[in-house]
């Protein structure tokens, strides 16, 4: 370094040095295999390479961003093992066409009904009878291409038609001499006892038909803005097979029956008869699934299965296209509807919205928490190494993450979740070394041995922390959901950046410009150390010392004179010895209160966790797409975009004949009306009906061969078929999780139709959240082995490790038992903050304490091991047990307070977000900081260790001294044997 010259009247440099690797080797508070293993920093190619490396990885990280978060996604894959996966497997197998669906939204402007339905027919039966040589052929059909749906009958006055054609037939035929009176009785008994049954058995229980509406009216809007939604769709992707669902869209269904018909003056004839239904019949039929109580309210279902012949893939371009055409479509409506569109793209795309929000929040409390930051190490001029480590450290792990999420499920929310580990592990790890590196500088060291000394101690402390973190994230692969386990893998690679950022990086900036970031007057803000001041500090060099850097070093000895002597006279000035002394003083009342406080947290909240599911949590509340998915919710209920279905594989010998499959349709029908009655709850706000169901076997509750469901052809004809479940309940919500339970335990009873599989992306993640909270705990368990394991290797003790394991379990207790009773129990309810409010779904989302606890053990690790190694240190340098307790509480205290501001500040954004899974990840992260920083490493660390004494750190063992004071000259350190 050029301006590290030999200054007059001082030693020279080469003995400086000497002097400093010999000081720095009999120093025990560093370790020096970090320095030894990062010797690259301190060789210039070293540094070329390593500055090659992060400017390479932000290049590339910055061009990954927009195609990793192409890659992320929003539904979550089936747990292997679970019911829900066996039933996605078979809904792939016998039904494999990927359905997209874009549900429109259409309301009426004016309040005035999209459509009406009567009491009364509007169209009549027409028929053309023929005798043929098997026998009498009724072919009936009921037009009327003016009324909706080309009209509509009901079906009693079906039946009553039916009744009067015959009746008519065999008048006919009698005045025609064709047949006598008793020949004609015994026609028109068989066709009432068994053309009749057979008949009202086949067709739907139709009561009600559309009301024709007056010219110009607004059903003729919303049957034009469908027609407009099949139109766009068909002209522009016309490689694709689009099927736009609504009340127009029905088709008209043709029934043909054949009755075996034997009377003793006929003898053995068939009857057979045919009957054509108007589209218009089937429209009272959904009208539960498509138009509200008060028919203001419709759904237009735009369903895309495939393109090009290939199924669509999810969240692909060709998915988000199709989207935005529908979106545009319904923009467009005719003036009297107001139509909005609701799809799992757009609602994607609502959620990368609210990852925006949180950027820009963050981007305005970041400023405040630098400043904090830079205030603590005393140089605005560092803030520019957390700034790259931050930037290295977030784009490096995108980069890294791309190619992962290509190949695996990764969520949507890994962006936010890897933005909060980042944010925290750099300032965290930039706190701890950047206040070291000053110090050393402030004790007159030459920047490469303050750099050494930093790895030495707080590198140390970023080692073995980002360590234990990065493995206790990686221990989120127990859990069996990939999407949460892949999240895992995302902040592990995060953490592992961060920590190369923080021992490369920052030592190759503070190396390569030593006089810049050496310069602390005026806080960084003067000239001194900037290009345009060389000259002027190269005058400076050779008239006197820098500030800070060249300065001639004490002995080992006199260095730790030095610090204690610093150190002491901080304790003169501080609060801390005092609060420290009376913490020792009360350390067993203190441990006595707050085990009194987790024990009956842990008792009045854990055992009632419980945990909601779906998407809408990952969304923000106030997107436009949210606004739109509740009104579609509370509407039509969530199976408009997530519906729920039944997949019944028959045996084949019940289906194998037309008289077997109509007998197990009517089996099947009877199955579904117990399963109804056995799933609903007397007194429930939400009857559960055999209405619900709608099959090839049943329609509005009633049993019928004339269903809208359909049959799959996969391994045969009738292998199986789908039965679509519409039910007001969100099977997200923990009333709905109990609605699947109860479901698939009244679908095992009735195991003599067939299969059962109940299907749909509710039950998917119901399944997904047990089974990761069953694993939960085996997490949680893992996490602290490992930190038992690397803290007893880093500290060499048995103590230490189990004290903090206990530490982090006593924090894991309170901050999960405090959001149950804000989340759940609804405890900040009266603050009408909607982001600590009690969740509508009955309980957080099942993710949030899956991503939120690692992190709060991470974070309260880096503390306990900062103030742990702290008072390492002090005992090292020979101060007694409880003498270094508070010391270390007085030298690290205003630090980790500061941390901790800075981290509630980074994680703020959060909190003030409108999505509320980020709002509970937040609120478990703060909370625990908090603890972590007022709590454990104030109160319990330093009354824990007062009570453990010298067996703290057992077995290691350390010197002991005492302060000679008999000289009248510095006091100084004398060994005692």
């Amino acid at each position: 370094m050029a301006s590290l010259g030999v200054i007059p009247g001082e030693q020279p440099q080469q003995q400086q040095q000497q002097q400093e690797q010999e000081q720095e080797e009999n120093d025990p508070s560093v370790d020096r295999g970090i320095p030894k293993a990062l010797g690259f920093v301190f060789k210039p190619w070293g540094r070329a390479l390593v500055a090659i490396f992060w400017i390479v990885g932000i290049a590339g990280g910055l061009l990954a961003m927009r195609g990793f978060m192409n890659e992320l996604q929003t539904v979550v894959p089936p747990v292997s093992g679970t019911a829900s996966y066996q039933a996605a497997d078979m809904k792939e197998k016998y039904f494999p066409e990927t359905r997209f669906e874009n549900a429109v939204l259409v309301k009426s402007k004016n309040d005035q009904p999209l459509l009406e339905f009567m009491e009364g027919s509007t169209c009549e039966l027409q028929n053309k009878t023929a005798f043929g040589p098997e026998g009498l052929e009724l072919d009936l059909s009921c037009t009327n291409t003016s009324a909706l749906g080309d009209g509509c009958i009901r079906t009693g006055d079906l039946l009553i038609e039916l009744d009067a054609v015959v009746h008519n037939l065999v008048a006919m035929g009698e005045k025609m001499g064709l047949m006598n009176s008793s020949v004609a009785a015994e026609i028109i008994t068989a066709f009432e006892t068994l053309v009749v049954p057979a008949l009202e058995k086949t067709f739907p229980n139709i009561t009600e038909c559309p009301e024709n509406p007056p010219t110009d009216s607004i059903v003729e809007d919303w049957m034009t803005l469908a027609a407009d939604v099949n139109r766009t769709l068909a002209t522009q992707f016309p490689q694709c097979v689009h099927n736009v669902v609504s009340f127009a869209s029905l088709p008209s269904k043709t029934v043909r029956q054949t009755f075996p018909i034997s009377s003793p003056s006929l003898g053995k004839v068939n009857a057979t008869v045919q009957i054509t239904l108007p589209a218009g019949t089937f429209w009272s039929l959904l009208e539960n699934q498509m138009l509200t109580e008060d028919g203001r309210t419709m759904l237009i279902d735009a369903v895309t299965t495939s393109c090009d012949g290939k199924p669509v893939v999810p969240e692909s371009q060709e998915d988000k296209d199709v989207a935005n055409a529908v979106k545009k479509a319904a923009e467009e409506a005719p003036a009297s509807l107001a139509a909005k569109v609701s799809s799992q793209t757009l609602m994607l795309d609502g959620i990368n919205k609210g990852i925006k929000q949180t950027m820009d929040l963050s981007t305005l409390t970041m400023p405040v928490a630098l400043l904090i930051l830079a205030y603590m190490v005393g140089n605005l001029r560092l803030l520019i190494c957390t700034l790259l480590n931050l930037a290295a450290c977030l784009t490096v792990s995108i980069l890294i993450m791309n190619p992962i999420a290509k190949k695996l499920t990764v969520s949507t929310t890994s962006p936010s979740m890897m933005m909060a580990v980042a944010l925290g592990m750099s300032i965290d790890y930039s706190l701890f070394l950047l206040t070291r590196f000053q110090k050393e500088v402030s004790n007159g060291r030459s920047a490469v041995k303050a750099v050494t000394i930093m790895l030495g101690t707080s590198g140390k402390i970023v080692l073995v922390s980002g360590l234990t973190l990065l493995l206790c994230f990686l221990m989120m692969l127990v859990l069996p959901a990939s999407f949460i386990a892949n999240m895992g893998v995302a902040a592990s690679i995060t953490v592992l950046c961060a920590i190369l950022a923080a021992l490369t990086l920052s030592p190759v900036m503070l190396l390569t410009f030593p006089n810049f970031f050496g310069s602390n007057r005026r806080w960084g803000l003067s000239g001194d150390g900037c290009c345009c001041c060389c000259c002027r500090q190269r005058a400076r060099s050779l008239s006197g010392p820098m500030e800070g850097v060249g300065q001639p070093l004490q002995s080992h000895q006199s260095a730790e004179q030095d610090h204690d002597e610093a150190l002491d006279a901080r304790m003169e000035k501080s609060y801390w010895p005092t609060f420290g002394g009376g913490v020792q003083r009360w350390s067993i009342p203190i441990l006595i209160a707050f085990v009194a406080i987790a024990i009956p947290v842990a008792v009045t909240s854990l055992p009632r966790m419980s945990y909601s599911c779906g998407m809408i949590p990952f969304m923000p509340t106030d997107a436009p797409a949210t606004k739109t998915i509740l009104e579609l919710q509370d509407a039509f209920g969530v199976g408009a975009l997530f519906p729920t279905s039944l997949i019944v594989v028959p045996p084949h010998e019940k289906v194998d004949t037309d008289d077997h499959r109509q007998q197990w349709l009517s089996d099947a029908c009877e199955a579904l009306r117990n399963v109804a009655k056995d799933v609903n709850e007397p007194g429930s706000d939400h009857p559960f009906e055999a209405s619900a169901f709608s099959g090839v076997m049943m329609i509005n509750g009633k049993c019928t061969s004339m269903g809208l469901g359909s049959w799959s052809k996969v391994g045969g004809d009738y292998s199986a078929t789908e039965v679509m479940i519409s039910y007001s309940v969100d099977p997200f919500s923990t009333e709905g999780q109990n609605w699947i339970t109860r479901m698939r335990n009244a679908l095992a009873k009735q195991t003599s139709v067939g299969s059962w599989y109940l299907a749909g992306e509710g039950p998917n993640q119901m399944d997904a959240a047990n089974e990761t909270f069953k694993a939960f705990p085996l997490m949680i368990s893992l996490m602290m082995v490992v930190v038992l394991i690397l803290i007893g290797i880093s500290f060499r003790s048995v103590i230490a490790p189990i004290r903090a394991v206990v530490c982090l379990s006593w924090m894991l207790v309170v901050t999960f038992g405090l959001a149950i009773y804000v989340f759940q129990d609804g405890c900040f309810d009266f603050l009408s903050w909607t982001q600590l409010g009690a969740r509508s779904t009955g309980a957080m989302s099942w993710m949030s304490p899956c991503l939120a606890c690692p992190i709060v053990v991470g974070l309260g690790l880096d503390y306990d091991i900062f103030y742990s190694e702290s008072i390492l240190e002090e005992r090292q340098r020979g101060h007694p047990e409880k003498e270094a307790v508070v010391r270390a509480l007085t030298d690290t205290a205003n630090t980790i307070s500061a941390a901790g501001l800075i981290m509630v500040l980074a994680f703020l954004a959060l909190l003030l977000c409108t999505t509320p899974t980020l709002n509970e990840i937040s609120f478990l992260l703060i909370v625990g900081i908090l603890i972590d920083c007022i709590i454990t490493t104030k109160l319990i660390i330093p009354a824990a260790m007062y009570w453990l004494g010298s067996c703290n750190f057992w077995p290691q063992k350390f010197p002991e001294r005492c302060i000679d004071r008999t000289s009248s000259g510095p006091r100084h350190f004398v060994e005692v044997a």
